[in-house]
C-alpha cells in the first residue's frame, strides 16, 4: 500500500479502494447507533437527543466527531486533497475495513452502553459540574489534532505534485502523471523533528477524543472504548511511521533524513 505497494493483476484503484475501506467504519457506527439503543431495556429516550438515537447529546457528539474524522479520511483526503494513491490489493483493502469495523464497533457500542453505567448519569448535563475544563481541553485538542492531521498530509500531497509538474516539464511532456512520484519533505514546519506529523498530531486528536469521552461519561480507565481506540491506533501506526523513515533512508539517503525521528523526536 502506498509507496511499499506491489503490482497485482488484482490490484483495486486507490482511491476506490481506500475510501469503500474507510467507510466501513463510519457507515457501522451509524447502524449501531440506529438499532443498538432500541434493544435495550429501558430503551434511551434522552431529551437532549438530536440525532434521533436516543442517546443524551454527548454522546451524539462524540459521534458526530468520530463521522468528521472520516468525512475526511474516506472521501476529502483521497478525492479532493491527495495528487493520487497507488493501487491497493483487495487483501489490503479487508483488513483495512476490518480494523475500522472494529473500531467503529468499540466506540458505537461504547456510547449505547455507557447510557446505562452509573459514571454516564452524573455526566447527562454537557457542561456538568466539573466538566467544563475536561470538555474544552479534549475539544482543543480534537480540533487542533484533526485541524494539523489534515494540514500536514496536504503539505505532503502538495509536495508530490509540485515534483510530478517538474518531471513532466523537464521531460518535456503536456500530461502530468503522479504514479510513484514521491518527496521527503525539508526539515521544516511540521516535518522539522519527525517525518511523520501527520500520525502523531492523529494520535492527538484521538487522545482529545478520549478526554472528552472520559469527560462525558465514558470512563477513563481501561473499560473506556476511546482509551481502547487511541492504543490501537498507536500500536498499528507507530510501526508504519518506522517504515516509512526506513523507506525514506533507502530511497534519500541519511542526509535528506537530516537525523529526524519517525514519530518521536529523538527516541522512533
Amino acid at each position: 500500500m502506498g509507496k511499499t505497494s506491489s503490482n497485482s493483476r488484482f490490484n483495486i484503484p486507490g482511491r476506490l479502494a481506500w475510501s469503500i475501506a474507510e467507510s466501513a467504519g463510519p457507515l457501522n457506527l451509524l447502524y449501531i447507533l440506529y438499532t443498538l439503543p432500541a434493544k435495550l431495556k429501558p430503551t434511551p429516550d434522552a431529551s437532549t437527543s438530536f440525532m434521533g438515537t436516543g442517546l443524551p447529546a454527548q454522546y451524539e457528539i462524540l459521534a458526530c466527531l468520530y463521522l468528521a474524522h472520516y468525512l475526511n479520511r474516506a472521501f476529502y483526503t483521497p478525492w479532493f486533497v491527495a495528487a493520487s494513491m497507488s493501487p491497493i490489493h483487495p487483501i489490503i483493502a479487508i483488513f483495512m475495513g476490518v480494523h475500522q469495523y472494529l473500531n467503529s464497533s468499540n466506540i458505537a457500542c461504547g456510547l449505547v452502553y455507557s447510557v446505562r453505567s452509573d459514571e454516564a448519569q452524573d455526566h447527562r448535563q454537557l457542561f456538568s459540574y466539573g466538566s467544563v475544563l475536561g470538555t474544552i481541553i479534549g475539544l482543543a485538542l480534537f480540533s487542533e489534532g484533526l485541524w494539523r492531521n489534515m494540514s500536514s498530509e496536504a503539505i505532503l500531497h502538495n509536495m508530490r505534485r509540485d515534483a510530478a509538474k517538474r518531471k513532466a516539464r523537464s521531460e518535456g511532456k503536456i500530461e502530468i502523471s503522479y504514479d510513484k512520484v514521491y518527496v521527503i519533505p525539508p526539515p521544516q514546519g511540521y516535518f522539522r523533528n519527525i517525518l511523520c506529523p501527520h500520525y502523531v498530531w492523529e494520535w492527538i486528536e484521538w487522545a482529545g477524543y478520549y478526554i472528552l469521552g472520559g469527560t462525558w461519561g465514558l470512563g477513563w480507565g481501561w473499560q473506556s472504548p476511546a482509551l481502547w481506540f487511541v492504543i490501537v491506533e498507536v500500536t498499528t501506526m507507530l510501526p508504519r511511521a518506522v517504515t516509512q523513515r526506513n523507506w525514506y533512508m533507502e530511497k534519500f539517503g541519511k542526509r535528506a533524513v537530516a537525523g529526524r525521528a519517525a514519530a518521536i523526536p529523538g527516541v522512533l
